[in-house]
């Protein structure tokens, strides 16, 4: 969330909070323009939203009525974007608090991410005050550029072979706050579309990230399928854990569906 207090801009990221305190995050994934949808989600306690822009049909007004309907709630609004310096640009300007970027496979991709995403010095994001994301100029100066970088989260996919063999040096990039393990893309990259996340190779992948993960201090995000996955991938050590909304609610109506369609078998 946001506050203007003072003439000064105050911003702050929770979900980067709970990760530097060695804490969980849960979050959920919404691919498709829905407001309510994305506060519902809010209030049902995730740490964060992600809003899928990178693989959902949106525009970017309707990405910042999302952004909206998730601060409402406290969760921090969180875009995926495609891999794009105007789509880092305009997710940001908008009021996004962090970023997932798709495909980043080596040390230069993961620079490149960070420079498109901070203010100068450290970066080369465009500056303008008349935004959302500085109050539309209520905001704006040196304290929203540096509170900006600061509080921005920004996490990168690993979803290829590339990737994971690039590992190391894509965690030393400064500015990398989580590499987000992607288990469908990396599976089906390395060859494995029919056996899925669960082959031993595409395990012997997400565990290098792991390791690298504990080795540099980074944290390292996955997605899961719904509840029954989480607690694993704790144990793995991934300590930001996302979750693709319709799976979650396809789960949730096939049992009433198949509790209604039951009825009649008991006739």
């Amino acid at each position: 969330m946001t506050t203007i207090k003072g003439g000064n801009y105050f911003m702050q990221n929770a979900v980067k909070q709970k990760l530097k305190n060695g804490e969980y995050a849960t979050g959920a994934f919404i691919g498709f323009h829905s407001p309510s949808l994305a506060e519902m989600l809010g209030h049902s306690g995730f740490d964060f939203v992600v809003i899928d822009n990178e693989h959902g049909p949106l525009s970017w007004g309707e990405v910042e009525e999302m952004i909206r309907a998730v601060e409402l709630t406290g969760a921090v609004p969180i875009v995926r974007v495609a891999y794009d310096q105007s789509d880092i640009q305009k997710a940001l300007d908008r009021g996004a608090m962090g970023l997932h970027v798709p495909m980043v496979n080596t040390k230069e991709d993961a620079e490149a991410v960070v420079q498109k995403a901070k203010f100068p010095p450290v970066g080369k994001r465009g500056t303008a005050y008349s935004v959302r994301s500085s109050k539309y100029g209520k905001g704006g100066g040196n304290a929203y550029l540096q509170q900006s970088n600061d509080a921005i989260l920004i996490a990168v996919h690993i979803e290829t072979p590339e990737a994971v063999d690039n590992i190391d040096e894509i965690m030393s990039v400064a500015g990398i706050d989580i590499c987000y393990i992607g288990p469908t893309d990396l599976s089906v990259t390395m060859g494995y579309s029919v056996e899925g996340p669960d082959h031993p190779e595409v395990q012997a992948a997400m565990n290098r990230v792991m390791a690298a993960g504990q080795k540099h201090g980074v944290a390292v995000g996955i997605q899961v399928g719904g509840a029954s996955a989480i607690p694993q991938k704790q144990q793995w050590g991934a300590p930001y854990i996302g979750v693709a909304v319709t799976p979650v609610l396809y789960a949730a109506l096939d049992e009433v569906v198949k509790a209604g369609k039951q009825l009649n078998q008991v006739k």
